[in-house]
């Protein structure tokens, strides 16, 4: 049988190129060291490889974080260890300056320097690394600890609160630490913070480390010097809430003590009351106030449990009563622009009210439940609807209420229901007692003169009351103050150097057991730190581990075996020198091969 050259020829250089692309590839294999250089070469590991370098890229991201972390806490765990040397220092120049034998210009140095410790302390408190003011919270701007006022009468701040104002630390600007990702599961709650438990705090509530607020502390205010006729002016503080009272001293001390709570309240009250005349009092003293908003709930037009969207009128509100898969809700919302705004009021209510359980509503007004079926939906008979007890002028027509009846009404976006009294003065008390109510308002707290000793009063434990003469106060009130050592570390350094400067040796010697007794809870930080620092050594050494098992698999996935891809290279290379040979026998010669 005769083969055609042409066919020779033409198989010949099939598989010339064949085995010059093997070899090519296995040379390539081992020049760069990978098993293949697009994914269409090898689909399945090229996919299995992609996640393994993604999951290397988020450990070595959180091993990142968790270097930073290291250095942070270092230095915040140095910062409070230098805090807690300059405590034992300034104790021991405390019990110096309380010896009987120093003289007062021997206390004033001793103030001075311990003036410099609190600067020493407020330096270290307001160290930052890597742009973050490691104790400032939040804050990573400006300086969260600062020391203002003239010598002897100096305070604290903290982001720009005095630290005095309040024990709760939470309640200071900028409180909230700032967190890292280092893959233990990072999670945001439902008030969209991040779950602690589940990332790294590296930035500190600084007033939490060093104590903020003061000992019980009162303040009493003395009546009998109020006289009748004359204006007055105070500041008054309750934590970080400073307000200007003016007043008219009244003619008895019970006039005064009725006319000064009456101010506090004007002040400080928040929680919305009504008068017997119907009028709204202190909506102005709300959050965010920017009026009296005052409306009834009115029913819609239901027909067949079908709601007539199109009634429904901007700022207007409305309840509906709504069964669907055996459970009755009652919801309240407020009429939107057009339908689709009304029904997504509606929906938002649902959600709330029905949970996971919750209907859904359609333009044209119909109520569907979860499997699709059509729910039932009424007008609710549980309270009237309050249009004739609102008048135009944003008051309450009192007159109009109805013994035993149920109203609700909308003020300023919050919904409250009261029943009518048998007398005026108990739907007034009624109507206060629903607004003070969890599901209204809740209770404010304000301060207030208790009785003829002048002793002002606050319900709450956390906030420190202050009370001083306004700058431009026409007449000065004199009061008294007792107790209030503060729990800020600084702020005892500042206020026993004052107390050195005064000559009180007696509260010298107090606050040296004070300031002894301040580095307890500093140690308490300095152990969490401490305790962290090895939660982030543990976790370093678990990535390292991870890391280390993923590269395993990324190497089993993408790199070449060397000692055996070179031996294949080496039968490939045999392979394609004898093809070479092969084809200078096979192929004839041509003119080309004689031109030289």
């Amino acid at each position: 049988m005769r083969i055609a050259g042409g066919t020779i020829r033409r198989n010949y250089l099939k598989n010339y190129e064949r085995t010059s692309n093997d070899k090519f590839g296995s040379e390539q294999k081992i020049q760069t060291g990978r098993q293949f250089q697009r994914a269409s070469e090898n689909p399945i590991n090229a996919a299995k490889a992609l996640r393994v370098r993604k999951s290397m890229a988020e450990l070595q991201t959180h091993q990142a974080n968790l270097k930073s972390a290291d250095s942070i806490y270092q230095v915040a765990e140095s910062s409070l260890l230098t805090i807690s040397g300059i405590i034992q220092n300034t104790y021991e120049k405390l019990v110096e300056g309380a010896h009987g034998t120093r003289n007062q210009d021997d206390m004033n140095i001793i103030a001075t320097e311990i003036e410099q410790y609190a600067e020493e302390m407020v330096q270290m408190l307001n160290v930052d690394v890597a742009d973050r003011k490691i104790f400032g919270g939040t804050n990573n701007t400006t300086n969260a600890f600062e020391i203002k006022g003239a010598i002897g009468y100096q305070y604290v701040t903290y982001n720009g609160i005095p630290v005095n104002a309040s024990s709760d630390p939470n309640s200071y600007p900028y409180s909230e630490k700032s967190y890292l990702d280092i893959g233990i599961g990072m999670e945001i709650d439902d008030n969209g913070r991040i779950d602690d438990q589940t990332a790294l705090p590296i930035t500190f509530n600084g007033v939490e480390c060093v104590g903020c607020g003061v000992t019980q502390r009162s303040v009493k205010i003395d009546l009998e010097t109020i006289l009748p006729g004359e204006p007055y002016k105070l500041e008054v503080s309750v934590g970080s809430n400073k307000q200007i009272i003016e007043f008219n001293g009244g003619n008895t001390v019970q006039d005064n003590i009725d006319i000064i709570n009456q101010a506090l309240s004007d002040k400080f009250m928040v929680t919305p009351q009504v008068d017997n005349t119907g009028k709204l009092l202190y909506v102005e003293n709300m959050e965010g106030y920017q009026g009296t908003e005052l409306y009834p709930y009115k029913n819609a037009t239901v027909d067949n449990n079908v709601v007539d969207l199109e009634a429904m009128q901007p700022g207007e509100y409305y309840s509906l009563e709504v069964v669907s898969n055996g459970m009755t809700r009652i919801i309240e919302f407020e009429g939107g622009a057009d339908v689709n705004e009304t029904v997504a009021n509606i929906r938002a209510e649902l959600e709330d009210k029905f949970k996971e359980f919750a209907p859904d509503v359609y333009t044209d007004g119909i109520f569907t439940d979860k499997n699709g079926g059509v729910c039932t939906v009424t007008n609710t008979a549980d309270y009237s609807s309050a249009d004739s007890i609102i008048n135009a002028d944003g008051t309450l027509n009192l007159g109009n209420v109805a013994a035993g009846q149920e109203y609700s009404f909308n003020l300023n976006g919050t919904k409250v229901t009261f029943t009518g009294g048998n007398s005026l003065e108990e739907t007034v008390t009624n109507i206060n007692d629903a607004m003070k109510s969890g599901l209204a308002f809740g209770n404010s707290n304000v301060p207030y003169i208790n009785d003829d000793s002048g002793l002002i009063v606050y319900n709450n434990s956390e906030d420190v009351i202050y009370v001083t003469n306004a700058d431009d106060a026409p007449n000065q009130i004199e009061y008294s103050e007792h107790g209030g050592y503060s729990n800020n570390i600084v702020q005892l350094l500042l206020d026993s150097a004052a107390l050195l400067r005064e000559g009180d040796q007696d509260m010298v010697a107090r606050y040296a057991d004070l300031i002894y007794a301040a580095q307890a809870p500093l140690s308490v930080t300095i152990a969490e730190l401490g305790t962290n620092d090895k939660f982030i050594e543990f976790n370093e050494t678990r990535i390292d581990e991870v890391l280390l098992n993923l590269s395993d698999k990324q190497n089993d996935l993408e790199i070449t075996d060397l000692p055996s891809e070179i031996t294949n290279y080496k039968v490939l290379e045999t392979v394609y020198n004898t093809t070479l040979q092969m084809g200078a026998s096979m192929i004839p010669m041509s003119i080309f091969n004689y031109i030289k």
